[in-house]
């Protein structure tokens, strides 16, 4: 039992290490150096010859080796062995994918028979699939913020002091299953439709396995945005796609930067929430929630939302049965 246990401890480990080399995971060796071309490129352009200076927080040991950060790391591995363990092998996208594929069929659905060549239904599944995946993450997000049970979790991904690409995995495992969740309800529905709509025609245009949206997302400096190299898109651009710079301010501990950009790749859903703010590449900003939960190590990210959920919720219940009592009192005309 336990040899067995070691096995996949160790499987899930080096699965985990796999990804620095894996393109279709963003901590990729390859983007995280493709970050640093292209930050290099835009600085040089912007600022010239000294442009390169404002790379050095990027590869400051200072950064990488504070606490803040190994619990970064903590939480990637320590939350991967968990969900392994908290998600069922079996619930596959596949399965979902298949069990509403036929539903669709039994409700009705049908081809549409529009003769379109495989490259245009391409370019279309793709579209939708970049549209509907993207407006998901953000309205997940919004949500975390809003609501305060699913804050008590998220303020887990806040609580960095300190930027870098790792800090995309610095989040709750409840965090964790409800963007899983997210995922396979986006993608089973979207999929499932257009393989009823056009039979043996749906594909992702991909490059090299990779969505191609998601690729030219991670090769153009995606870890950034999560790293203390601030670089911004410009005003016109930023309007239409979330810089470095917009997630950083998201991040800022600064009230009047409290729940802006909560976008992932379009800026046109926190222009729709009135939550969009611009970035500029001379902000000075500082990251954290003020709280403890700042300085604890990975068992502290666990606990803490834990207990923050359940205080929550006792105080909800207390107001609706005060509300309730005052609702049921009787009292004299």
């Amino acid at each position: 039992m336990l040899e067995s246990y070691l096995t996949w401890l160790m499987e899930e480990l080096a699965t985990a290490g796999s990804s620095l080399l894996d393109l279709r995971k963003r901590v990729s060796l390859w983007y995280l150096l493709s970050a640093v071309g292209f930050a290099f490129v835009v600085f040089y352009w912007r600022y010239g010859k000294h442009g390169w200076q404002r790379l050095l927080p990027y590869v400051s040991p200072k950064v990488w080796l504070s606490r803040s950060s190994r619990t970064d790391v903590g939480l990637w591995l320590c939350n991967r062995l968990l969900l392994a363990l908290l998600i069922p092998k079996t619930l596959t996208h596949a399965l979902w994918i298949s069990g509403l594929y036929y539903y669709w069929q039994k409700q009705g659905l049908t081809p549409l028979g529009l003769g379109w060549s495989t490259t245009w239904v391409m370019v279309l599944f793709t579209f939708c699939y970049v549209i509907a995946d993207d407006f998901s993450r953000f309205f997940t997000h919004w949500c975390l913020h809003k609501v305060p049970v699913l804050w008590a979790f998220h303020q887990v991904h806040h609580s960095a002091l300190v930027l870098t690409p790792f800090t995309v995995f610095r989040t709750h495992p409840v965090e964790g299953v409800l963007f899983f969740m997210r995922s396979l309800c986006v993608q089973s529905v979207l999929v499932s439709v257009f393989l009823v709509l056009f039979p043996n025609q749906v594909s992702l245009w991909q490059i090299y396995g990779v969505l191609v949206t998601t690729f030219l997302f991670n090769v153009l400096g995606a870890n950034l945005r999560h790293s203390m190299v601030v670089l911004s898109y410009g005003p016109r651009i930023e309007k239409w796609l979330i810089s470095p710079a917009q997630h950083q301010i998201h991040h800022s501990t600064d009230v009047a930067h409290y729940d802006r950009n909560f976008g992932v790749l379009l800026a046109i859903w926190d222009r729709l929430f009135k939550t969009w703010s611009p970035g500029n590449d001379q902000q000075t900003l500082k990251f954290g929630t003020g709280r403890a939960i700042d300085r604890t190590g990975v068992i502290g990210h666990w606990w803490i939302p834990m207990m923050d959920c359940a205080d929550v919720i006792c105080h909800g219940v207390a107001k609706r049965c005060r509300n309730l009592k005052k609702r049921l009192t009787i009292r004299e005309p």
